[in-house]
C-alpha cells in the first residue's frame, strides 16, 4: 500500500511538473537586422530552439539567455560581421509570457584588402572554368563574406572533379582577418595536377553491333575527361529506345596512365511494344490510335513502327521501317508506306502512298530531304478526279527554347519546299513553298505572349488538277479560330470552297496564369487561303481556358467568326506542346 501511494504522489509530481513547464511561454523578438541574418541568428539561438520544449523553466529560460549574445555574435561572423553590439533584454510583461529582445547593431562589415588567389595552369585554360573564376566576388574593397568563400571553395572542388582533374587540391586556403582595420586578406592556391582522360570503353551488352554503339558515344579513348559527356552517353542511350536499361559508370582512376576505363551496361527492352490512344479534338472529333512497334529487328538497329488512327474525319494506316545512319542519335532513313482518308467540309480524299526520306540535323537544325509517291482519289466542291505526284521535299525545322512543353520563351520556325513534274511520272506540274513560326515571350511571373502565322504559295498552270492534299485551306483551332477546320478558302461559283494556292495565318494571344496548372488566354486570329494576295482575310477573336495536363496545355477555347454574317461561336479543344 505503501509503495502504490509513493508511486500515486511521483506520477502527480510529474503531471504537475510538466504542467507548470508547458505554461512557460516565451517570444523571441530580434530587431536591428535584415531578414537574411536574422534567420541565422534565429538557427543559432538556443533560445529559439528550445523555447517550446515542454520542460522548459525560468531557471533554464535566464541560463539560455544569459549565453545568446555569445551565439549572436558568432551567427553574424560568417557574413562578415565580427564587431556586432548586442543588447539584451529579458521581460515578464504578462504572467504567462516571456519576452526575450536582442537589439542588434551588427557594426561595419569586414572589406577585403587583399584576395591572393592562384589555379594551376591548365585548369585556367579551360573554357569552363572562366566563368566562375571571372564572377569571384572577393575583389578588393568588396564586403567578405564566410558563406560566399566556401561556396566558392565548394565550386571549384566540384568543376574540377566534373572536368577529370581528380587530384585537385587546396596547397593554401586561409583568410586572415584584421579587426583592428576591419579588413580581410584571402589565401587561396587550387592545384589541379594532372587532367585524366578516358581510357579503354567496355562495352556489355549482346543487343546492337559494337559499331554501331560506338556511334552513340561522344567520346574517344586519349580525349579529356569530363562528366557532362557520361551524362550525355547516358541520356542519349535511353533516348535510342533500344534497352530497357542503361549504365553508364567509371573505374577508379588509373594514376600511371592518368586514364579513366568506362563501362556500358544495357540491357535490351522487350521485342514489341504496343501503346493504345484516345482523345478528342474539336478539328478531328473523337479519335483513337493504334500502334505496334518492334524497336530492334536486328543487331543494325533497324527498327519497324506501324499505327493506326482513326477519327470522326477519317482513318489512316501507316508503317515506317528505320535505319539509323550517320550519327545515329538523329539521324535515319525512313521507308514508309501508307493509306490515308480525311473527309472535312470542303473536300474528301483517300491517299495511298509510299516513300523515302532522309532526317538528320545540320547544327540546331533539323533537315528531312522526302521523295513521296502518292495516289490520290479526292473530291473537292464538284470536282471528282484521281490524281499521280511523284513529290521530292525538303523541310528544314529548328526550336529555340529550353521547355518546349511549358515553354516560358521559345521560337519554333519550320521551312518546307515541295514539287511535282509531268516530266517525272507526276501527272501535273506545280512547286510549293510554306513557312511558319511561332513565338513566345514571357511577359512577367503570370502573363506570357504567344504569335504565330503561316504563309504558303503554290505555282502551278493547272490549279484544278492539283488534289486537295496539296491545295491551301484555312480555319480550325491551329488555323483562325471561329470557324471550322478546312472551311476557308475560295469558293465557286455555287458557293463551295475549292482551296487556294496562298496562305496567310496570323495569330496573337494573351495567357494569364491564375495558377501553377491552370489559366485564361484571349486571342485574336486572322487569316485565309485565296488565289491572290489582296483577297480578303477572315477574323478570329475570344478568349479560354488552359490547362497544364501531364501531357501537355489543354486549350478550349471559344472564339467567334467576327467577320461572318452573324459572328457565329465555336467551341475549339486541342492538346500539344507548345513548341
Amino acid at each position: 500500500m505503501f509503495k502504490k501511494q509513493h508511486m500515486l504522489l511521483a506520477i502527480f509530481a510529474l503531471f504537475y511538473s510538466a504542467t507548470l513547464f508547458a505554461q512557460v511561454n516565451i517570444n523571441v523578438v530580434v530587431i536591428g537586422i535584415d531578414k537574411q541574418l536574422e534567420d541565422n541568428v534565429r538557427l543559432s539561438l538556443s533560445i529559439e530552439q528550445q523555447k517550446d520544449h515542454a520542460l522548459m523553466s525560468e531557471g533554464r529560460l535566464r541560463r539560455l539567455h544569459k549565453k545568446s549574445p555569445q551565439e549572436i555574435s558568432k551567427a553574424l561572423q560568417p557574413f562578415g560581421y565580427y564587431q556586432a553590439v548586442i543588447k539584451s533584454e529579458l521581460n515578464l510583461p504578462s504572467p504567462d509570457q516571456w519576452v526575450t529582445t536582442y537589439t542588434i547593431d551588427p557594426g561595419p562589415p569586414l572589406i577585403v584588402d587583399e584576395f591572393n588567389f592562384t589555379i594551376s595552369s591548365e585548369m585556367n585554360s579551360d573554357a569552363e572554368f572562366q566563368p566562375l573564376i571571372q564572377k569571384i566576388p572577393f575583389q578588393k574593397g568588396d564586403m567578405f563574406n564566410h558563406i560566399e568563400y566556401e561556396e566558392f571553395k565548394t565550386s571549384l572542388v566540384k568543376l574540377a572533379s566534373e572536368r577529370g582533374f581528380f587530384k585537385a587540391h587546396f596547397i593554401e586556403h586561409r583568410v586572415e582577418i584584421n579587426l583592428n582595420t576591419n579588413t580581410a586578406r584571402i589565401y587561396l592556391n587550387f592545384d589541379g595536377g594532372e587532367r585524366y582522360k578516358f581510357g579503354d570503353i567496355l562495352l556489355k551488352q549482346n543487343v546492337l553491333d559494337d559499331k554501331l554503339l560506338k556511334r552513340y558515344i561522344p567520346f574517344e579513348k586519349g580525349t579529356p575527361y569530363t562528366l557532362n559527356q557520361m551524362i550525355d552517353l547516358q541520356q542519349s542511350l535511353n533516348d535510342s529506345e533500344y534497352f530497357r536499361s542503361v549504365e553508364v559508370s567509371h573505374g577508379e582512376p588509373q594514376t600511371v596512365s592518368n586514364e579513366i576505363t568506362v563501362t556500358v551496361k544495357l540491357t535490351p527492352r522487350k521485342p514489341h511494344r504496343f501503346n493504345l490512344g484516345l482523345g478528342y479534338g474539336s478539328d478531328t472529333g473523337a479519335r483513337a490510335k493504334l500502334g505496334w512497334q518492334m524497336p530492334r529487328l536486328n543487331t543494325s538497329g533497324h527498327r519497324l513502327d506501324t499505327e493506326a488512327r482513326v477519327s470522326q474525319l477519317g482513318y489512316n494506316v501507316g508503317a515506317y521501317y528505320r535505319v539509323p545512319v550517320f550519327n545515329p542519335r538523329t539521324d535515319q532513313i525512313i521507308y514508309s508506306a501508307g493509306v490515308e482518308n480525311e473527309t472535312t467540309e470542303s473536300s474528301e480524299s483517300t491517299i495511298r502512298s509510299i516513300g523515302a526520306s532522309l532526317k538528320h540535323s545540320r547544327g540546331d537544325w533539323r533537315e528531312a530531304i522526302s521523295l513521296n509517291y502518292q495516289q490520290e482519289d479526292f473530291t473537292v466542291a464538284d470536282i471528282n478526279d484521281d490524281s499521280i505526284l511523284l513529290i521530292p521535299s525538303i523541310n528544314w525545322t529548328r526550336t529555340w527554347g529550353e521547355n518546349f512543353i511549358y515553354a516560358v520563351d521559345g521560337i519554333r520556325f519550320d521551312l518546307m519546299l515541295r514539287g511535282a513534274s509531268k516530266n517525272i511520272i507526276s501527272d501535273t506540274d506545280f512547286t510549293q513553298l510554306q513557312s511558319g513560326i511561332k513565338f513566345i515571350s514571357s511577359i512577367n511571373q503570370s502573363n506570357r505572349i504567344i504569335a504565330r502565322g503561316r504563309l504558303g504559295n503554290t505555282w502551278t498552270d493547272e490549279f484544278e488538277k492539283l488534289p486537295s492534299s496539296i491545295r491551301f485551306f484555312a480555319g480550325g483551332s491551329q488555323s483562325v479560330r471561329g470557324y471550322a477546320y478546312q472551311s476557308l478558302g475560295p469558293v465557286n461559283a455555287d458557293g463551295d470552297v475549292v482551296g487556294g494556292k496562298i496562305l496567310m495565318i496570323g495569330s496573337l494571344e494573351l495567357e494569364h496564369s491564375l495558377t501553377s496548372k491552370w489559366g485564361l488566354a484571349a486571342f485574336y486570329d486572322a487569316g485565309n487561303a485565296m488565289d491572290n494576295i489582296d483577297d480578303k482575310l477572315e477574323r478570329g477573336a475570344g478568349f479560354g481556358l488552359r490547362w497544364k495536363s501531364p501531357v501537355g496545355p489543354v486549350r478550349i477555347d471559344l472564339a467567334s467568326a467576327i467577320t461572318e454574317e452573324g459572328e457565329p461561336w465555336r467551341i475549339h479543344i486541342n492538346i500539344g506542346p507548345d513548341l
